[in-house]
């Protein structure tokens, strides 16, 4: 399977890969089907809004907003169940293969190696969170320096696993309510209701403040992100927020000299201090140990 560059250069700015082609079309999928469900949920949620009629006869009212609320629902259900078997697929190919060929496969090693993955939940995530609220609350003047995935992003990443049980779970009750009560006492609708209604108010309100202020909003990435376009994200927004993996990538493609201060410090950058020569083209665009698109 190809690869794709770490570092690409074009016009003489640095971009650093983030994310697979396969990652971004999933990326796009949810994003589309959840916006798509809030839009056509929520009119049933404040019915007595007056945003709310408008907004629900947009998407063809009674006879079709339903309609598409199922059919998202359904694509968001199957985007879960896909993104698991590549979840799988992961593991076996990029950690239990190579553990194979190494000779050193085992359940501990291939635990441990799926606990140490940069998208796990870390130690290191509390202490970066507690260097943010730091410097939010001006008690340092320095935030922290970010690694491959950073708290945020692993908050945004592994918060729908949870709240897409919850609404397909709940969901699936409420549209086959006689299949449902077959089995279980029909209280369970209500509590399927509620769960249902809640969850996507969260659901919605984390999308469209936290999600959306930090990947297009916020006054680095303004008015708009591209990583999940382009998969690439630009070289200030990498020194911004994962400047340790900044560096590590920096140093692997023979880049030393050209590193940039850390987000807060107000030294030049090392190029400035120690002058040498430019790294020739090959090695610029190399793939310093590239990753799979």
């Amino acid at each position: 399977m190809a690869t794709q560059p770490l570092i690409k250069i074009k016009d003489g700015k640095k971009y650093f890969y983030r994310f697979s082609a396969i990652q971004r079309a999933q990326h796009i999928t949810i994003a589309s089907s959840v916006i798509v469900l809030a839009l056509t949920g929520m009119p049933l949620k404040f019915p007595d809004a007056p945003w709310a009629p408008s907004l629900y006869a947009l998407f063809g009212g009674i006879k079709m907003a339903p309609i598409i609320h199922k059919t998202a629902g359904t694509i968001l259900f199957l985007l879960f169940v896909f993104h698991l078997f590549y979840i799988a697929r992961s593991i076996y190919t990029d950690l239990v293969v190579p553990l194979r060929r190494k000779n050193q496969l085992s359940a501990v090693a291939v635990l441990k190696g799926i606990l140490t993955h940069p998208i796990m939940p870390s130690f290191r995530d509390v202490r970066d969170f507690a260097a943010y609220l730091k410097y939010l609350l001006f008690l340092s003047d320095k935030p922290p320096e970010g690694a491959k995935f950073t708290w945020k992003e692993k908050f945004d990443y592994w918060a729908p696993f949870w709240g897409i049980v919850v609404m397909v779970g709940s969901g699936f009750i409420m549209w086959h309510k006689e299949l449902v009560t077959r089995y279980v006492s029909g209280e369970i609708i209500n509590f399927a209701l509620i769960a249902h209604s809640d969850e996507a108010l969260l659901a919605t309100l984390f999308l469209f403040i936290w999600h959306f202020y930090n990947v297009h909003f916020s006054t680095s990435v303004f008015p708009m992100g591209t990583v999940f376009i382009t998969g690439y994200l630009p070289e200030h927004l990498m020194v911004e927020e994962h400047y340790d993996y900044y560096r590590q990538v920096m140093k692997e493609a023979g880049l030393e000299d050209e590193i940039l201060p850390p987000p807060g410090s107000r030294r030049e950058p090392v190029a400035a201090e120690m002058p040498a020569a430019a790294p020739s083209a090959a090695s610029r665009e190399s793939l310093v140990g590239g990753e799979e698109a």
